[in-house]
């Protein structure tokens, strides 16, 4: 009898994902009987995550050269079985049969995705590329990145056959369905979505000149999966600029000071590295906004190509495989580092306490952050809340950057356990991870409906504005406000005296700091300024409201926020709605920026269309009810964003300043008024405002006369929405003014002068 060679039975290799795809002659071969490309967005959300923690953690500069050699992410197990009788391969065009056909065992959803992301990222480089001119110094030194880095993602998409037009053809194809063809049609050769649209996107990246890459479109490919994750990934594609918030994406300058120049971009540009460094991202058609882009761009790429690998296993016999790939997908859902952590904890109170874990207080606070990641319904959920959760408590406990591999993340919540001395500090560790995780739940759920206030802090008297205030943090996104809130809500749930107060005094100092910070700058090194804080302040076990402010505080003043005259000079140019000149806003700081101008104000009856203080409690607009509203949900342009030639002024339109988009041309509408009073003249829209800021009734109920007698007709529609409207005072100022008064540049500047002004007046004081 033959011995059985085993080792020779299986071939296993670690590759990473540009070696593996981009084996000259390889098409990888879908056997019809695999299932449909199916990947849901929680599988694209944990890849695009994957990808963003990556470049943080080699953008972050805590690594040395030698662990940097060590980020790399596993992205799982390929298998696939070398096709040897191109019989088998059905239907086929003998001319154009690669000459490594490889049958995908195990594998297809992940290397599809890729392939669909390359073809994106592909796009995103020839967009870059584009609003370069051939006449700029950097034209030659874009061109050639961009052409680096397309030929290394055409690899991954697809293989030079050599022949026919194009040569190229898709990398991967589905069995019954799609055949490589030499000439044959796209349509009459590639019938599944991935392989058709692959032939498309080749056939446009290989034309010469002007390219019209194919569209992803809703008509053309339903609501399928591959239209929906092309929608996913774009649009992570678009938040990636280099103003963004850190905990979308690293920032182009961390970049460019932390991953060797060729990673990037093939060799060292130091002329480019120095526009980097310039940071002028006044406009998105600068030449260093341009190159931040590209630099982020290719820190994707590399990550994607270079560190993300995958185990790729080649059994030599079909049984074999199959037989591989039961057993990798029969192991149920995986473990999470904070689940394999739990035995240490267990063990140590067990030794300290004889066996008593069982309604010890470390169970009972291990069990709230169990409750917290059992409320998701999948395992990629559940793993995308371990990862958001142990990144944020580890900056709240000293300032440090996590990675997300499993194995990282379980090393360091051991350490962090075992290095404390006493059973005390590991009690009071497992204490913090638990009512860290409470807040976080808290924040997660909590949506303010029904006036509902956040949890355990309606016995002070601003718990409603504070609410408020989460909710509008809840809104913005700030995520890094979790890390010192959470440290703060410790306290509140522990019952300690003054905790409550301080909690929220914490919270308006946070929401002053990032309103007027994210009202005067883009997102970019606002995360950075949190870690700093924990680093400066890691052994303090809790710390004050004072503690918190004074640091704020420093860095508005470094920034140069921290005057009203200084803040404004900033806010001025940049609390807009939108701009071509690349100063834009969060909508939700809009939002509150309006509701703070209209919160115990009246209109000035001196300077029509102007708004001034009025006595307390008179306008009540910073409360919960008030911003969890329908009738102040959208933000509305006065002047409208599509100029109408003849009714409004030439100066409202200037491109350079835009004061059609400026604080004092928006106001707050219902969304239904918002979509009717559109791009209407003043004098309709000027009734629009009059009458849901009306308090008589009657005149409501005859404002189609009203509207007649002016010569504006109403439709039915328009009509019962005016009169179903609520009354908002914060519309006053306007309603104030007549159809003979003008709405010009000089009242929109007045007005934005004076919301300003309202403005930090109040805002400052939640943090000064």
């Amino acid at each position: 009898m033959a011995v059985l060679n085993i080792e020779k039975s299986f071939l296993t290799e670690n590759r990473s994902v540009l070696d593996f795809l981009s084996q000259p002659g390889q098409g990888l071969y879908i056997p019809l009987y695999q299932r449909e490309y199916s990947w849901d967005s929680d599988n694209i959300e944990q890849l695009l995550e994957d990808l963003t923690g990556g470049v943080r953690r080699l953008a972050s500069g805590e690594y040395t050269t030698n662990t940097d050699n060590k980020e790399i992410r596993f992205l799982g197990t390929i298998i696939t079985v070398i096709e040897a009788n191109r019989n088998n391969i059905y239907p086929r065009d003998p001319q154009a049969i690669p000459s490594k056909i490889e049958k995908l065992i195990d594998g297809q959803q992940r290397v599809s995705t890729i392939a669909l992301m390359a073809t994106l990222l592909t796009k995103r480089f020839y967009e870059i590329k584009k609003k370069v001119k051939a006449t700029n110094p950097i034209y030659n030194d874009v061109d050639e990145i961009c052409d680096y880095w397309t030929k290394k993602l055409l690899a991954i998409y697809s293989f030079d056959l050599g022949r026919g037009t194009p040569p190229r053809k898709p990398k991967i194809i589905r069995g019954a369905k799609d055949y490589w063809t030499r000439e044959h049609s796209i349509d009459d050769a590639y019938k599944s979505e991935l392989s058709n649209y692959l032939a498309r996107f080749i056939d446009a990246e290989l034309c010469e000149g002007q390219k019209s890459y194919p569209v992803l479109s809703k008509e053309k490919f339903g609501n399928s999966f591959l239209y929906q994750n092309s929608r996913d990934i774009e649009k992570w594609l678009k938040r990636v600029t280099p103003d963004c918030e850190e905990d979308v994406f690293a920032s182009p300058i961390n970049i460019i000071e932390n991953i060797s120049q060729e990673f990037l971009w093939d060799y060292g540009r130091d002329s480019l590295v120095n526009l980097v460094k310039q940071q002028d991202y006044s406009r998105s058609n600068t030449d260093s906004y341009i190159l931040s882009e590209l630099v982020q761009l290719a820190a994707i790429c590399h990550y994607l190509l270079d560190r993300c690998c995958f185990t790729i296993i080649q059994p030599t016999d079909d049984d074999w495989a199959f037989d591989m790939f039961q057993s990798l997908n029969a192991t149920g859902t995986p473990l999470t580092a904070i689940e394999t952590f739990k035995p240490t904890i267990v063990n140590t109170v067990n030794d300290e306490l004889e066996h008593q874990f069982k309604d010890s207080p470390s169970d009972i606070y291990f069990k709230k952050l169990e409750i917290f990641l059992s409320e998701t319904a999948t395992a990629q959920q559940k793993n995308k809340r371990t990862n958001d959760y142990i990144t944020s408590f580890f900056v709240a406990l000293d300032g440090s950057t996590v990675s997300t591999h499993f194995s990282y993340q379980r090393k360091i919540l051991n350490k962090a356990y075992t290095d404390l001395t006493s059973f005390e500090e590991k009690e009071y560790f497992v204490k913090r991870m638990g009512n860290y995780a409470e807040f976080y739940r808290n924040w997660l759920k909590y949506d303010g409906k029904e006036d509902a206030i956040f949890p355990a802090i309606n016995s002070s008297h601003e718990a409603d504005l504070a609410s408020m205030l989460i909710k509008f943090l809840i809104a913005s996104n700030h995520k890094m406000a979790i890390t010192v809130l959470g440290r703060m809500y410790y306290s509140v749930i522990e019952q300690t005296p003054n905790s409550v107060d301080s909690f929220i005094s914490i919270v308006k100092a946070i929401a002053a700091y990032y309103f007027l910070w994210r009202s005067a700058y883009s997102n970019s090194g606002l995360d950075s300024t949190y870690r700093d804080f924990f680093k400066k302040n890691k052994k303090n076990e809790q710390f004050s409201a004072e503690i918190v402010c004074r640091h704020l505080k420093e860095v508005l003043k470094d920034k140069k926020i921290d005057t009203l005259d200084s803040w404004k000079s900033k806010a001025k140019n940049y609390l807009k709605y939108d701009s071509a000149t690349g100063a834009t806003t969060g909508r939700d700081v809009l939002r509150l920026a309006i509701l703070i101008a209209a919160h115990d104000t009246i209109p000035d009856k001196e300077n029509r269309g102007m708004i001034k203080e009025g006595r307390e409690n008179i306008s009540k607009y910073l409360c919960l009810e008030k911003w969890i509203s329908p009738d102040l949900k959208t933000i509305e342009h006065v002047a409208p964003q599509s100029k109408n030639d003849g009714q409004w002024e030439d100066a409202l339109y200037d491109p350079h300043f835009e004061p059609y988009q400026s604080l004092g041309n928006l106001t707050l509408l219902p969304q239904s008024l918002n979509s009717s009073a559109g791009n209407k003249e003043w004098r309709e829209k000027l009734l629009y405002y009059q009458c849901v800021a009306e308090k008589d009734p009657e005149k409501i109920e005859n404002i189609e006369k009203t509207a007649s007698d002016m010569g504006i007709e109403l439709n039915t529609n328009t009509i019962n929405l005016l009169k179903e409207s609520h009354f908002n005072e914060h519309l006053s100022s306007i309603s104030s003014m007549s159809a003979d008064d003008v709405w010009n540049r000089e009242l929109v500047d007045k007005r934005t002068d004076i919301m300003l002004d309202i403005i930090w007046n109040r805002v400052s004081k939640w943090i000064f």
